[in-house]
């Protein structure tokens, strides 16, 4: 059996993968640190 997860985002969230520091709506840098943000605005398998 196939489950998916019903969780549905009302906006992008990004999160530092360095840092932890979180942003809404912007990708790429994370202005604290540097590194990459990634989208945490996904379902989960």
């Amino acid at each position: 059996m196939v489950r998916t997860d019903p969780y549905t985002s009302s906006g992008r969230v990004y999160e530092c993968l360095g840092c932890g520091h979180r942003s809404e709506g912007d990708s790429g840098r994370c202005p604290d640190c540097g590194n990459d943000l990634k989208n945490i605005s996904v379902p989960r398998e």
